[in-house]
């Protein structure tokens, strides 16, 4: 079996295990992908609230995720010109947006102090990064 193919039944078993952990959350709050061995929900899980466990570094290192990816993708657009970061950065921003939306018509949603900042910015991207994709696919 060569390389392609063993990268692709992982990136399937990546797609169907990834795909089990965003939706999870979504329609079962009470419960997490590890129902068999962990008893309780997904704030206990990730100590989200957060508690006395890891629930402040994972409350820094989410956000730092989903910000620092941006980042590393403009960087490495700057440093190559190659239009595929632009496309990765749409699709990135694309995702980021219907989770939003997903998470907002499963859970409701609360105008706070973080919101008004990122459900803009969240819904704007794409559009911004959708002009840069057709723009610079005509170069």
């Amino acid at each position: 079996m060569n390389t392609e193919k063993v990268f692709k039944y992982f990136s399937y078993m990546g797609v169907f295990g990834l795909s089990i952990w965003v939706i999870t959350p979504l329609v079962a709050e009470n419960t997490t992908i590890f129902f068999l061995v962990f008893d309780g929900n997904y704030s206990e899980l990730f100590d989200l609230t957060p508690g006395e466990g890891n629930g402040p570094s994972v409350m820094i290192f989410y956000p730092i995720v989903l910000y620092a990816t941006p980042v590393y993708l403009h960087y490495k657009y700057i440093r190559t010109s190659n239009n595929i970061y632009v496309s990765i950065l749409f699709d990135f921003w694309v995702i980021v947006a219907v989770l939003r939306l997903l998470s907002i018509l499963s859970k409701g949603f609360v105008w706070d102090f973080y919101m008004q900042f990122a459900v803009p910015v969240e819904i704007v991207l794409p559009f911004i990064y959708f002009y840069f994709k057709k723009e610079l696919s005509k170069v």
